[in-house]
């Protein structure tokens, strides 16, 4: 039997039905970053050696996407300029005809206006980045059911038994730590960056920074420390499962009859398609990772360039507390950025080990 109808048979006796539901459902409708992917497509990709996709369409789609999202955010940059604007205007009309509790109720008005859209806009972003990363833990929980079996198939049965409990538990808790702590404390230390501008005085705002500094602080530290024990028992269970391996492969070999080395030869076949089966599906879903992270993360990265710029054009006109405010909400949006490429480099992380046990 060829390896490819090996390969074609193992992949039949796969459940692979809720990995197509999210290639379906979140990458391949989803701008196609990286075109149509399927398990075969990367498997056969795999086994002829041609590249699985072309980096100039990839970078092309990529600058497109940006493009658009920068497009979309320009209404709100062009509202809070246009107010801003105002907000100076009132100042000027105030120091001239000498009528500031009038000026400064409207400019405060004003003011809490653009707190409330910028707000308003950092749900949406807390939304995104909440989103992405349920999406991302969820990928990894319906990708580890198929990849740990096929990795003990392979011969990884103490790698398997040690990474699936690792992983899994590991994905919850930091599922559980990125809902509760880190994405709700960027929240709230941006509503005291935005309470704060509505005062010329900094009560708070050194709070707002230390609160977000924690939460970006505490996203790195698990990242770090859950990567590198899985790395760790990658490391440990794969020096074991190669000493399991060459035994049975010599005893098959050296005790068996006549048929042992053909045996011996028929096992390595088996065990290497499951390899590729296994490798495979690791890169799709490393590629479905890459993709839950560049879409939002390009809207996010949109997003605090407007504010960015608003914030440089605002600041001439007159008014330093909206300037600062508009900084203060771009370096959140980029913190939330920030948070989700941390967190999808540590699941590209698992998925690397597993991919690199055997190979």
């Amino acid at each position: 039997m060829e390896y490819k109808e090996i390969i074609k048979e193992k992949l039949s006796e796969l459940n692979l039905d809720e990995l197509e539901s999210i290639l379906n459902d979140n990458v391949n409708d989803k701008e196609l970053i990286f075109g149509d992917i399927s398990v075969e497509n990367v498997i056969g990709s795999i086994m002829s050696g041609e590249a699985l996709f072309d980096t100039r369409e990839i970078f092309t789609r990529i600058t497109e996407l940006f493009t658009y999202e920068l497009k979309s955010t320009l209404i709100i940059g062009v509202e809070i300029i246009i107010i801003t604007m105002l907000i100076g205007l009132l100042r000027s009309l105030s120091s001239s005809f000498g009528e500031k509790a009038v000026s400064n109720i409207a400019m405060l008005v004003s003011t809490c206006f653009i707190v409330g859209l910028c707000m308003t806009n950092f749900r949406v972003v807390y939304d995104i980045a909440r989103d992405s990363v349920g999406l991302m833990s969820n990928t990894m929980l319906i990708i580890l059911p198929i990849l740990i079996p096929v990795l003990i198939s392979t011969g990884g049965i103490t790698s398997g038994g040690l990474l699936s409990p690792v992983i899994t538990g590991t994905i919850a808790a930091f599922n559980t730590v990125m809902s509760t702590i880190i994405l709700p404390g960027v929240f709230i230390s941006t509503v005291f960056y935005m309470v704060n501008s509505l005062n010329d005085d900094s009560y708070i705002s050194r709070l707002a920074s230390f609160i977000r500094s924690a939460s970006l602080f505490l996203c790195g530290i698990c990242v770090t420390i859950f990567g590198g024990v899985s790395i760790i028992q990658g490391f440990v269970a794969e020096t074991t499962d190669g000493l399991l391996i060459e035994t049975a492969r010599y005893s098959v070999n050296n005790f068996v009859p006549i048929v042992g080395g053909f045996a011996a030869d028929s096992i390595d076949m088996v065990i290497m398609c499951l390899r590729t089966i296994k490798n495979g599906i690791g890169i799709v879903g490393v590629l479905i990772i890459v993709t839950l992270l560049i879409v939002p993360i390009i809207k996010l990265i949109a997003i605090a360039v407007m504010y960015k710029i608003t914030s440089i054009i605002a600041e001439p006109l007159g008014n330093r507390e909206i300037s600062e405010c508009l900084g203060q909400m771009g370096n959140s949006v980029i913190t939330m950025s920030v948070i989700l490429f941390l967190t999808s480099m540590m699941f590209i992380i698992f998925l690397s080990v597993i991919i690199g046990i055997g190979v």
